[in-house]
């Protein structure tokens, strides 16, 4: 965090405002928007689309310029307290250029999404050390309702106390100890492919001490394990405190019927010497059954058989 002070926004009130965005693909139609903003509004809030929300640019939610336009609108009206993601998609990265920061440090307020927006996240905790929570999207989960572990793990984080909070599996999903271990430091991460592609840019904040938690969607085994060697060799898994891999959803070899290494099997060779704690199958991702997690907050895991995973 190149600002070195975290700043936590307040609790969301009843009344509050809540801004849309859509930083990255084009939320395929407006029933998808209409509908996630019908559903945060039946919970008490007032809720504001962004003025861009359903322009189109090829895949994207219009131009580069559009897409930031209504980022930065949010961040600098005292207003908003919230800032919710319509969905992911692509095109969160082309933004950070010119994101207004000092906005963003003059006035946290909640950032809420996963997938894409893992590269905003990122860069509001390295330039503005925004806490942020990867969580449910307006125009995706809101849309229909969110699964009720996935709703019950999410309000919490943002109209109340963090302190002490449950981060771990439901009981019926229990993760996969690979290494064990006891771990304490920042919760950061998000969709791999998003992580691995900030690192060397200015955007990609120090992990020295986190617990770096990664998923992520329609990848083949080996871009997976591209990815991870991409970051074991960068020296990221040098300096983090653990390691939580999620969900990996629709994730198999490029060519099946050929021979390939299962997802666990490249993990396991991959952090091979690692010596920290690392757990998969972890209940985080693009998965309708997920936790959220309040990025840039201190967390505690303990990996083993009487595993623990909280919010310090």
């Amino acid at each position: 965090m190149g600002e070195g002070q975290v700043r936590v926004p307040e609790p969301l009130r009843t009344g509050d405002l809540i801004g849309l965005i859509c930083p990255a693909g084009a939320p395929w139609d407006a029933s998808r928007v209409e509908a996630g903003r019908i559903a945060l509004e039946s919970r008490g809030y007032r809720v504001r689309v962004g003025r861009h929300a359903l322009s189109r640019h090829g895949a994207f939610a219009g131009t580069d310029a559009e897409r930031l336009a209504d980022v930065n609108e949010f961040l600098r009206d005292p207003e908003v307290r919230m800032l919710m993601a319509v969905r992911g998609g692509y095109g969160c990265m082309r933004l950070l250029e010119g994101v207004d920061y000092e906005a963003a440090r003059r006035d946290p307020k909640w950032l809420v999404g996963y997938s894409d927006v893992t590269a905003l996240q990122m860069a509001l905790w390295q330039h503005a050390g925004w806490v942020t929570i990867s969580g449910p999207m307006a125009g995706v989960e809101f849309r229909v309702g969110p699964d009720p572990f996935t709703e019950s793990s999410f309000w919490p984080l943002v109209v109340g106390s963090m302190a002490g909070m449950d981060l771990g599996n439901p009981p019926e999903m229990p993760w996969q100890v690979l290494s064990p271990g006891v771990a304490e430091g920042r919760l950061m991460g998000g969709c791999l492919s998003l992580v691995t592609a900030l690192v060397g840019t200015r955007h990609f904040p120090d992990v020295s001490g986190a617990i770096l938690v990664l998923e992520d969607i329609h990848e083949h085994v080996h871009r997976i394990d591209r990815m991870l060697v991409q970051l074991r060799m960068a020296g990221v898994f040098d300096r983090v405190s653990a390691v939580v891999l999620g969900q990996f959803t629709d994730c198999g070899p490029a060519e099946p019927r050929q021979p390939w290494l299962t997802l666990e099997t490249v993990v396991r060779e991959v952090l091979e010497g690692v010596r920290v704690p690392v757990v998969m199958g972890y209940a985080y991702g693009h998965e309708a059954r997920k936790r959220s997690l309040p990025f840039g907050m201190s967390a505690r895991l303990v990996a083993g058989e009487r595993s623990e995973f909280r919010i310090c």
